[in-house]
Order: C-alpha cells, then structure tokens, then sequence
C-alpha cells in the first residue's frame, strides 16, 4: 500500500507538464478565438485560407504549378497537331508512292522525289516524337502527386498522350495519385488504346 501511495505522488515528467502548461491551453485559446471571430461576423474559413496564400512556399508552388500546366499544355496542343498534319502527310505520300510504282519509267522521277519527301517527313516526325519523349521523361522523374495534378487539370487527350508513353510502375504511382474516378477514366482509356494497338498489328500481320 505504501508503494502505490507513493507511485501516486510522483510528480509529473517532462512529456506531461508539457501537455498541460503548453498544448492544452493553447488548443483551449484557439477554439476561444475562433469562436469569438465567429461571433464578430469573420469569416474564419476565408481568412484561415488567405493566410495559407501568404506562405512564400506554399503561393510559389502554386504559381510554378500553373505555369508548368500552361507551358505543358500548349507545347503538347502544338506537337499533336504537327504529329498529326505530319502523319497526314505521309499517308497521302505512301498512297502516292503506290500509285507511281505502277507507272513504270515516266514516274521514275516522281517516285524519287515523293521518297526523298517521304523521307523528310519521317525524319520531322521522329524529332517531333523524340521532343514528346522529352517531356515525358520531365514527367518520370517529377513526383507522383504533382504529376498526378498537373495531368488531371490537362484535357483528355493531352494526358492520354503522356499516360500511355510512361513506364508502368511510374503509371500506376501517378494514378494512384488522382481522384479515384480520374484514375478509373484514365485506367478504361489506356486499356481501350492497348487493345486498338494489338489489334492494329494483328491486322497489319495478316
């Protein structure tokens, strides 16, 4: 009995005055206040977020963010739409080519010339793919959770165009980053490009 009386009058340690001398006032102070701001007519949510906008860090990144968003999306708007004039191009140039095989010594001439374009325009398309390829290098060492923000505010396209060129553990980091209903669109779309492309080949093999 002497013992458990005398464990009882054991003063507090370090850990606990703390607690009670700093953590629990403070905490009792700040509920105070915020209940008499309220009182007064401020709107504490408001006010507790334009504060969070006056952190240098946090109003930098936010800033940096948004740049990085509106420099992306229009490099990529500018590349697809030179990927795909380009690859309009060479369609056009292959069917052309075909035909003149047929004509004999007359389209020697045209053949030439419509390869060394053809050409040209393959070598334009591999430094445009190549630049792609850049940017989606940018994307593999960014952090999952910006990167995951940065192609959700992207459209559609411009995202898929960057999700399908990522490797896959980088993918699926990225996605489970986003909001899941995000994640599920972009998981369904990806599925959907792989089983075009495999059926692609498989029609180009036959």
């Amino acid at each position: 009995m002497e013992n458990s009386f005398e464990e009882k009058k054991k003063p507090f340690n370090f850990f606990q005055r703390f607690i009670l001398v700093a953590v629990i006032p403070t905490i009792f102070a700040i509920i105070v206040l915020v209940i008499l701001l309220t009182f007064a007519g401020v709107d504490v949510a408001k006010q507790g977020k334009e504060l969070m906008n006056h952190i240098p860090f946090l109003s930098s990144e936010e800033v940096s963010t948004e740049k990085m968003l509106e420099n992306n999306k229009s490099t990529i708007s500018s590349l697809q739409g030179k990927l795909k004039e380009q690859e309009s191009q060479i369609e056009t140039l292959e069917k052309q080519l075909e035909d003149s095989e047929n004509r004999v010594q007359e389209a020697n001439v045209e053949k030439e010339k419509l390869q060394s374009e053809l050409m040209s325009l393959k070598s334009s398309k591999e430094e445009t793919q190549k630049v792609l390829s850049e940017m989606v290098k940018t994307y593999e060492t960014m952090s999952a959770k910006k990167a995951a923000s940065i192609l959700s505010a992207m459209s559609e396209n411009e995202a898929l165009k960057i999700l399908a060129e990522l490797k896959p553990a980088k993918l699926a980091s990225i996605l489970e980053k986003m909001e899941p209903s995000v994640a599920s669109k972009y998981t369904e779309l990806l599925s959907n490009n792989t089983k075009d492309t495999a059926n692609t080949g498989s029609s180009s093999n036959e």
